[in-house]
């Protein structure tokens, strides 16, 4: 066992774009997290995909942590964990979700060796704490005092400290690549009683197209004969969605908000212009949206030609 623990803290594994990325599913994906949150300028946007220049990258995570479908595949980096409390050394400091995160797994204090870090992330820990309060949890308590037998938290511990302790260790890796844990900073399945995504469907511009229920891998639009539901709960604020509805119609706003469940009617009409069946989420249409668009202006009152 000592032989394989010595192997496992050797092993090493370069951060890549999976194809699960926004941007590999469609080229209408406006998504940046990852490159947007890379200080190093480690990521860039190349023929409309993210790709990763690994002598720039550092392995911090936190493209791991920003990407909100998981799709950048890597090992974040090593964190100081004794007695519950989450040790800070040095300039390296978690992310908002990992914070979330560590504190749904028992971490409540964190401790700086050094005080003069408390003010460089006094900023990021108020943030945390105040979505912690919104989700109705305590917030982190900081101090600065020193944890006896103060030990670093090794990478094999780490890695069993985020995964189910049902698992094996051998079952948790693979010989050519040791994917680490970034199908596990799902916020979602973590605090199931919230969402951290507003999803609202403008229904003055909405056609039923149904193009954002295809294009959702969560399933968090589902379109029937009678109702449109959009269930926010699985909704991994992708932004996918919005980017692909062709009259702009849904908005997105990051913030908690308790569970919900929004539903609109369907209603069935007759055009006026061509006298076939359509549906619509407005109960004062009167044309379909081909001729609305075709032959109809809203705007006017009036048919065109």
């Amino acid at each position: 066992m000592a032989l394989l623990s010595k192997w496992v803290e050797s092993l090493d594994y370069e951060y890549e774009i999976l194809s699960s990325c926004t941007r590999h599913r469609s080229h209408h994906s406006n998504c940046a997290e990852c490159v947007e949150t890379c200080e190093k300028h480690a990521i860039s946007i190349t023929h409309g995909k993210p790709v990763i220049d690994d002598s720039k990258c550092v392995q911090c995570g936190d493209c791991m942590a920003a990407c909100p479908v998981q799709a950048v595949a890597g090992i974040l980096p090593n964190r100081k964990i004794k007695q519950n409390r989450l040790i800070i050394s040095d300039r390296s400091f978690p992310t908002t979700t990992e914070l979330l995160i560590f504190h749904k797994k028992g971490i409540r204090s964190i401790v700086f060796e050094d005080e003069s870090l408390i003010q460089e992330w006094k900023q990021r820990i108020e943030q945390v704490n105040q979505m912690l309060m919104e989700l109705g949890e305590s917030p982190y308590l900081i101090s600065t005092d020193s944890v006896e037998d103060e030990e670093m938290c090794s990478r094999r511990e780490f890695f069993s400290f985020w995964k189910k302790e049902s698992q094996s260790l051998m079952k948790q890796m693979t010989p050519a690549k040791w994917r680490f844990n970034h199908n596990a900073l799902n916020l979602r399945q973590y605090y199931t009683d919230f969402h951290f995504t507003d999803i609202t469907v403008d229904i003055d511009k909405c056609t039923l197209c149904t193009v954002c229920a295809r294009i959702c891998d969560q399933k968090c639009f589902d379109v029937q004969e009678e109702h449109f539901t959009l269930s926010m709960q699985e909704c991994t604020s992708c932004g996918l969605c919005a980017d692909v509805c062709p009259e702009k119609a849904i908005r997105m706003e990051g913030k908690i908000i308790q569970k919900k469940e929004i539903n609109l009617f369907i209603y069935e009409k007759k055009c006026q212009a061509c006298h076939h069946s359509f549906k619509t989420v407005r109960e004062h249409d009167e044309f379909c949206i081909t001729c609305t668009k075709l032959n109809y202006s809203p705007q006017k009152g009036e048919r065109l030609g």
